[in-house]
């Protein structure tokens, strides 16, 4: 089962591919409907790696979902930038999926940019329950990324150009 978004932001490439490096925003996105935590005693990275981050989530900040990593890996195809998240759940209803989430941006004209994010999920027959919470939740994500991309702003440099 998948949910996806296509959407147009105002922001430029680079502003957004370093936006989806950057563990604040995975937080904001999705608050107050899934509030993330990071369980590394330093707390979240400045900006993701492909080194293997443990988070917890809850939704609403109360119910527990549980815990998974934040894998990840970048790579480009036929001109978009694609973050990939492979990262596996180890409790709660994390330990119950396997995920393929990916988020490509590519030039939208103007300096505006085309984000699509898709997260593929397997949960067996608690699919089927899971599906509308996801959904809903996907939904937020893409009001609050419209919301906030014109606020970004985006690393001198970023590291798919250095």
């Amino acid at each position: 089962m998948h949910v996806q978004l296509k959407l147009r932001l105002a922001c430029s490439v680079d502003v957004a591919t370093d936006a989806l490096r950057d563990p604040r925003v995975m937080v904001a996105v999705t608050k107050p409907l899934v509030v993330y935590r990071s369980e590394s005693p330093s707390g979240f990275p400045d900006r993701w790696t492909e080194e293997a981050h443990p988070v917890s989530a809850s939704i609403l900040g109360v119910l527990p979902l549980g815990s998974t990593h934040v894998d990840l890996d970048w790579h480009e195809r036929d001109g978009a930038w694609i973050q990939r998240d492979t990262g596996r759940g180890t409790s709660g209803q994390f330990a119950r999926m396997r995920i393929n989430h990916r988020m490509a941006v590519v030039p939208d004209g103007a300096g505006h940019t085309l984000l699509r994010d898709r997260l593929e999920f397997h949960a067996g027959p608690l699919g089927l329950l899971l599906w509308p919470g996801l959904w809903a939740t996907w939904q937020w994500r893409a009001l609050r990324m419209k919301a906030l991309a014109p606020t970004w702003r985006g690393a001198p440099t970023h590291p798919k150009h250095a």
